[in-house]
Protein backbone atom coordinates (compact mmCIF):
# COMPACT_ATOMS: atom_id res chain seq x y z
CA UNK A 1 0.00 0.00 0.00
CA UNK A 2 1.52 3.11 -1.47
CA UNK A 3 0.47 6.33 -0.26
CA UNK A 4 1.20 9.66 -2.03
CA UNK A 5 1.25 13.04 -0.19
CA UNK A 6 -0.51 15.39 -2.70
CA UNK A 7 0.00 18.96 -1.91
CA UNK A 8 -2.90 21.12 -2.31
CA UNK A 9 -2.59 24.51 -3.77
CA UNK A 10 -3.52 27.35 -1.55
CA UNK A 11 -6.41 29.36 -2.66
CA UNK A 12 -5.94 32.60 -4.13
CA UNK A 13 -6.05 36.08 -2.42
CA UNK A 14 -7.67 38.72 -3.65
CA UNK A 15 -5.97 42.20 -3.56
CA UNK A 16 -8.59 44.47 -1.33
CA UNK A 17 -10.22 47.26 -3.50
CA UNK A 18 -9.38 50.60 -2.40
CA UNK A 19 -12.36 51.64 -4.00
CA UNK A 20 -15.67 51.26 -2.40
CA UNK A 21 -18.73 51.10 -4.09
CA UNK A 22 -21.64 53.46 -3.76
CA UNK A 23 -23.80 50.67 -2.32
CA UNK A 24 -21.56 50.86 0.60
CA UNK A 25 -21.56 54.31 1.04
CA UNK A 26 -25.64 53.95 1.30
CA UNK A 27 -25.77 51.51 3.38
CA UNK A 28 -23.62 53.49 5.50
CA UNK A 29 -26.01 56.74 4.72
CA UNK A 30 -28.89 54.31 6.13
CA UNK A 31 -27.67 53.22 8.94
CA UNK A 32 -26.46 56.08 10.18
CA UNK A 33 -29.89 58.23 9.61
CA UNK A 34 -31.29 55.34 11.63
CA UNK A 35 -29.41 55.20 14.40
CA UNK A 36 -29.63 59.48 14.91
CA UNK A 37 -33.08 59.16 14.35
CA UNK A 38 -33.89 56.36 16.96
CA UNK A 39 -31.83 58.33 19.57
CA UNK A 40 -33.52 61.70 18.71
CA UNK A 41 -36.72 59.52 19.03
CA UNK A 42 -35.40 58.41 22.21
CA UNK A 43 -34.82 61.92 23.72
CA UNK A 44 -38.33 63.22 22.25
CA UNK A 45 -39.78 60.27 24.29
CA UNK A 46 -38.00 60.96 27.47
CA UNK A 47 -38.62 64.89 27.61
CA UNK A 48 -42.47 63.92 27.00
CA UNK A 49 -42.27 61.87 30.00
CA UNK A 50 -40.64 64.61 32.52
CA UNK A 51 -42.98 66.76 31.59
CA UNK A 52 -46.03 64.84 31.81
CA UNK A 53 -44.50 63.31 35.54
CA UNK A 54 -44.43 67.06 36.41
CA UNK A 55 -47.55 67.55 35.78
CA UNK A 56 -49.34 64.39 37.10
CA UNK A 57 -47.21 65.40 40.60
CA UNK A 58 -48.64 69.13 40.08
CA UNK A 59 -52.59 66.99 39.68
CA UNK A 60 -52.11 65.19 42.39
CA UNK A 61 -50.77 67.40 44.98
CA UNK A 62 -54.47 69.52 44.23
CA UNK A 63 -56.44 66.46 44.52
CA UNK A 64 -54.63 65.43 47.85
CA UNK A 65 -55.05 69.25 49.15
CA UNK A 66 -58.49 69.78 47.63
CA UNK A 67 -59.41 66.20 50.00
CA UNK A 68 -57.69 67.70 53.31
CA UNK A 69 -59.63 70.88 52.91
CA UNK A 70 -62.75 69.53 53.44
CA UNK A 71 -61.79 68.44 57.20
CA UNK A 72 -61.87 72.14 59.14
CA UNK A 73 -59.32 70.42 61.62
CA UNK A 74 -56.92 69.83 58.85
CA UNK A 75 -56.68 72.40 58.03
CA UNK A 76 -52.90 73.43 59.09
CA UNK A 77 -51.27 70.41 56.82
CA UNK A 78 -49.49 71.35 53.99
CA UNK A 79 -49.12 69.07 51.44
CA UNK A 80 -45.68 68.74 49.62
CA UNK A 81 -45.63 66.89 46.26
CA UNK A 82 -42.47 65.18 44.83
CA UNK A 83 -42.59 63.89 41.21
CA UNK A 84 -40.40 60.51 41.21
CA UNK A 85 -37.02 61.06 39.45
CA UNK A 86 -38.03 58.15 36.94
CA UNK A 87 -41.00 56.38 35.52
CA UNK A 88 -40.43 52.95 37.66
CA UNK A 89 -40.54 55.31 40.56
CA UNK A 90 -43.91 56.53 41.69
CA UNK A 91 -44.61 60.63 42.96
CA UNK A 92 -44.66 61.16 46.46
CA UNK A 93 -47.07 63.42 48.88
CA UNK A 94 -45.49 64.65 52.02
CA UNK A 95 -47.64 65.68 54.54
CA UNK A 96 -46.10 68.49 56.44
CA UNK A 97 -47.52 70.87 59.45
CA UNK A 98 -48.91 70.58 63.04
CA UNK A 99 -52.87 68.52 64.32
CA UNK A 100 -54.08 69.23 67.50
CA UNK A 101 -54.34 65.16 67.82
CA UNK A 102 -53.57 61.79 66.97
CA UNK A 103 -57.19 61.25 65.32
CA UNK A 104 -56.64 64.39 63.09
CA UNK A 105 -53.38 63.20 62.25
CA UNK A 106 -54.76 59.92 61.09
CA UNK A 107 -57.81 61.54 59.80
CA UNK A 108 -55.53 63.58 57.30
CA UNK A 109 -53.72 60.48 56.02
CA UNK A 110 -56.36 58.73 55.58
CA UNK A 111 -58.14 61.43 53.23
CA UNK A 112 -54.72 61.90 51.62
CA UNK A 113 -54.27 58.44 50.95
CA UNK A 114 -57.71 57.76 49.30
CA UNK A 115 -57.38 60.68 46.85
CA UNK A 116 -53.86 59.55 46.56
CA UNK A 117 -55.71 56.32 45.28
CA UNK A 118 -58.10 57.65 43.34
CA UNK A 119 -55.49 59.28 41.34
CA UNK A 120 -52.92 57.30 40.72
CA UNK A 121 -52.49 53.49 42.33
CA UNK A 122 -48.70 53.92 42.66
CA UNK A 123 -48.64 57.07 44.74
CA UNK A 124 -46.86 57.29 48.39
CA UNK A 125 -48.28 59.43 50.67
CA UNK A 126 -45.47 59.97 53.48
CA UNK A 127 -46.24 61.29 57.44
CA UNK A 128 -44.31 64.04 58.75
CA UNK A 129 -47.12 65.42 60.86
CA UNK A 130 -46.30 66.75 64.40
CA UNK A 131 -49.11 65.98 67.17
CA UNK A 132 -49.42 69.70 68.84
CA UNK A 133 -49.70 67.56 72.23
CA UNK A 134 -46.16 65.86 71.73
CA UNK A 135 -44.77 69.34 70.41
CA UNK A 136 -46.00 70.92 73.88
CA UNK A 137 -44.36 67.89 75.65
Amino acid sequence: MSMALRQIAPLPILAPTSERGPEALTVVAIIGVTVLSLVAFLAAGMTFLRRYRRAEAGTLQARVVAAIATDVECARVDVVTVAGPSASMPASVTLEGFVASAAIRDRALRLAQDAARRMKLHAVVIDHLIVEVDRAA
